[in-house]
């Protein structure tokens, strides 16, 4: 996967993974499912989807619930044809034509262009062309560029899978992903924007050091601070735990699954865990 297309795919599965409501007390990032009519049991991996290469970390807990499951389930299947990465790119460009100056005062784009050079080191040609780019996108774009030498748990993964022979599926498509962001409206992400630039590698390096801890209720808090990104949360995370908690439940059974998804997918009164203990399987950490 070429690192524009490493920068979409990072943009497309963080923007699912910084919100949600904790309540469980264990720390762990590793989760058993069983019970009910399970011949296996099958496995909940919260994933952080973009981290410097040097911070990567896999347990040996980790390991071995991995190479005992028989399927690798992502949110989303990373290998796509480069046509359809073209396309995707496409719809990553504003509407219309328009720019990000176009929904906000000239003082709030100055602000907001300041942000990104003063506080993220990026160059004023270059938020330019960033300002033609849907906002909810621009995440995963930025950090992919700042922090260098990265390593994203679903390639790592499916390197390993392939190596196995084990079988890999997606959850939804990064097709259906980009759908989903298309009926996000473009004011609310500007909010967002205008929110959280400058705090953005503050807010990365918050939440990095409360996943390498495996501290979920660290990682809640840390997503907690935007107010506009409320509004894009059933859209997001919600509806999207629904459609993922069905088809988890759909496949349980005679083999063993790895779930690899953005850790705030698992937590909260809407996340995997409390869903599917809701439904009668037990769902415990794995330390």
């Amino acid at each position: 996967m070429n690192r524009f297309f490493s920068g979409l795919a990072a943009s497309l599965i963080v923007i699912g993974s910084s919100i949600g409501s904790f309540a469980q007390e264990t720390n762990s990032l590793l989760w058993k499912v069983s019970g009910k009519d399970m011949n296996k049991p099958s496995y909940l991996f919260g994933t952080i989807h973009m981290l410097p290469q040097d911070k990567y970390f896999f347990t040996e807990k980790m390991q071995e619930a991995f190479n005992s499951s028989d399927v690798l389930a992502l949110e989303a299947e990373l290998e796509v044809p480069l046509a359809e990465q073209m396309k995707m790119a496409s719809q990553m460009i504003m509407p219309e034509g328009k720019s990000w100056a176009d929904y906000m005062t000239a003082d709030e784009y100055a602000l907001v262009k300041s942000a990104f050079v003063d506080s993220l080191g990026i160059k004023e040609k270059k938020v330019d062309k960033y300002s033609k780019i849907r906002p909810i996108y621009i995440s995963g774009l930025i950090m992919n560029e700042l922090l260098g030498k990265v390593k994203m748990y679903e390639q790592e993964l499916t390197s390993i899978a392939k190596k196995d022979s084990k079988e890999i599926i997606g959850l939804e498509t990064i097709q259906e992903q980009m759908e989903i962001v298309s009926n996000i409206p473009i004011e609310d992400q500007i909010d967002d924007l205008k929110s959280t630039t400058a705090s953005m590698m503050r807010d990365y390096n918050e939440m990095l050091d409360a996943y390498i801890a495996q501290d979920l209720k660290a990682l809640e808090a840390t997503s907690q601070e935007s107010e506009s990104f409320d509004k894009m949360e059933a859209k997001l995370l919600t509806e999207r735990n629904d459609r993922w908690t069905k088809a988890i439940q759909e496949k349980l059974g005679d083999k063993s699954y790895f779930f690899a998804v953005g850790a705030m997918h698992l937590v909260g009164e809407s996340g995997l865990i409390n869903q599917l203990q809701k439904a009668g399987y037990s769902v415990e950490a794995v330390k």
